[in-house]
């Protein structure tokens, strides 16, 4: 898919990524460059016991992460986007090492900037699991070029 140029989102839009797989490996390898070095993500036994969790679980920053890195690999924002605003994550569920995830993409709204070239994007953002379980929300801002984009006015015209 090629980039969504501004004019190309509408309010209630819906894309769907493609699916990943979190793996041990994905856990291990971000516990360990981001430091999140506790228990919850580095001692199997202790995750193991029937009042924590049902295996290792994935970082909520990685998920968000991953959910992300599927939008990018959708090709949504390729060469159109310019700048993520924000994001505003709430986490439901937790991934698991063996979850395949998607990111299920609602345009809320879109508006066009004081430039004219540009506009602003809004979407709520799904990800859930092969279970249909949905494991975090959030809402993205995100400045999107127009068709017009690096045109002055007079050659508009």
């Amino acid at each position: 898919m090629d980039g969504l140029y501004f004019e190309d989102y509408y309010e209630g839009q819906r894309i769907e990524t493609p699916r990943r797989t979190v793996t041990d490996y994905d856990i291990s390898a971000f516990v360990n460059l981001c430091g999140f070095l506790t228990p919850t993500f580095m001692d199997l036994e202790y995750v193991n016991l029937p009042e924590h969790y049902a295996g290792r679980i994935a970082p909520g920053m990685l998920t968000l992460s991953f959910a992300e890195g599927l939008i990018l690999s959708a090709g949504v924002t390729r060469g159109t986007g310019l700048a993520l605003l924000g994001l505003t994550p709430t986490w439901k569920a937790p991934v698991y090492a063996g979850d395949t995830i998607q990111t299920q993409i609602n345009v809320v709204s879109k508006r066009l900037t004081s430039r004219g070239d540009r506009g602003v994007v809004t979407t709520e953002n799904v990800v859930v699991n092969s279970k249909g379980a949905t494991v975090a929300t959030y809402t993205s801002v995100r400045m999107i070029k127009s068709k017009t984009f690096g045109s002055t006015p007079e050659e508009e015209n």
